[in-house]
């Protein structure tokens, strides 16, 4: 079971999440998924450990790789998952074409803790645009929304894929207006977690040419960020449902683009890392995510042990073949054993008669021994060997 921050119920973390937690279930994975304020409490939940997993927008991190008040030494970036456009949607009244016509306008920044609000600033920040000459609205993004057509807000940023029902549901508006950051270029030469795109004419609409001109937009990403302690398997298994769940691409991806191990604001996790060179681990592709795991635990034991049988195979040859000839080697004792009494003196016929039935009983122990094939040679000789003393005995010639 793991914990995934996204943001709100209405944008396209969540989303996502829920795609997410219908494909690991499906592995014995339960995902729970819990609803935020953005990127910046994302990283505040992962920074104290209450959460597993986090979306987290491209460029927000930065805040946090100097602030020593949050231990962020611990947090990894999986993948950068999609495009993030920077919406600034304006009502039809107040259409401008220069960031600087917002001082002295009524905007939506994004709440506190979000992403967009982030966002938003550096790039007001970049315009000289403050809360000293213009009225930032701390409210979230559903009510900016239905005050900016309802007139009673002029501007509302907005981070968020063009798949988000949010964004979609303000391209579809007639009374709002997408900002054409025509500067989107110029951004990312200045902050490289961006990107430039542009949203094509008509694509959200084709019937009714929706945007009615291509639009520039400047695009976040958005990214998976986690704790460094993450198990191997684990992200290797998050990966390929990234993959299942990006790779085709969208409106501004192109397929495969996503996910990607670029425009990540913390260190890429080694294991993701190792995905993005050589693909998901081999066991992964033939097994069940349980069963791969079982057998990589599996090895720990399964190393020591091989590392042991190695001199013991060496070993158990020599032993086996001693083991063999000690039942042919006990038999030769006891032939020889025979001979020597017949040696000693002359022998009265029952004396022989005594040593001829030894001699029978161990020639009906060779006929009945199980040994190998590879090992009859030597049991023959030991018969021939046998059949010679019992000849000798018959004829009480043990003169050699």
């Amino acid at each position: 079971s793991i914990t995934i921050a996204t943001g709100s119920a209405s944008g396209a973390y969540y989303a996502y999440a829920k795609q997410y937690q219908s494909l690991l279930a499906k592995e014995g994975i339960e995902l729970n998924i819990l609803n935020t304020a953005g990127s910046i409490e994302n990283i505040q939940l992962l920074s104290s450990g209450q959460v597993d997993l986090a979306f987290v927008q491209s460029g927000t991190g930065q805040s946090f790789i100097h602030d020593k008040t949050v231990s962020n030494d611990m947090l990894v970036s999986l993948a950068s998952v999609y495009y993030e456009p920077l919406w600034l949607f304006m009502s039809e009244e107040h259409t401008t074409f220069n960031t600087s016509d917002l001082i002295g306008k009524r905007i939506a920044i994004g709440a506190q803790g979000s992403g967009t609000r982030a966002l938003a600033q550096l790039l007001l920040d970049n315009n000289g645009i403050d809360k000293h000459n213009t009225d930032f609205v701390d409210i979230d993004s559903e009510q900016a929304a239905e005050q900016l057509v309802n007139g009673q807000l002029d501007y509302l940023f907005l981070v968020a894929s063009v798949e988000a029902p949010l964004v979609k549901q303000l391209l579809l508006e007639s009374t709002v207006i997408p900002f054409d950051f025509e500067r989107a270029e110029a951004y990312t030469r200045r902050y490289r977690f961006l990107s430039a795109a542009e949203l094509p004419r008509g694509v959200m609409d084709f019937e009714r040419d929706i945007p009615a001109k291509t639009i520039d937009l400047l695009t976040a990403s958005a990214t998976l960020v986690s704790h460094e302690n993450i198990h191997p398997a684990l992200v290797a298994l998050l990966m390929q449902i990234f993959d299942r769940v990006h790779g085709k691409g969208g409106i501004l991806e192109e397929p495969n683009q996503f996910p990607s191990r670029y425009y990540v604001d913390f260190p890429l996790d080694t294991s993701a890392q190792r995905y993005f060179d050589y693909g998901p681990p081999l066991l992964q592709r033939y097994l069940p995510f349980w069963a791969a795991v079982l057998v990589n635990q599996l090895k720990v034991f399964l190393i020591p042990i091989i590392a042991l049988m190695i001199p013991l195979m060496r070993i158990l040859p020599p032993l086996y073949r001693w083991r063999i000839r000690s039942r042919i080697y006990r038999s030769y004792r006891d032939l020889r054993e025979i001979e020597q009494e017949a040696n000693q003196k002359k022998l009265d016929q029952a004396e022989r008669q005594k040593l001829l039935h030894r001699l029978e009983c161990l020639h009906k122990d060779l006929i009945e021994e199980s040994i190998p094939l590879s090992y009859h040679d030597e049991l023959y000789h030991l018969r021939m060997h046998a059949q010679l003393v019992r000849e000798n005995l018959l004829a009480n010639s043990f003169d050699m």
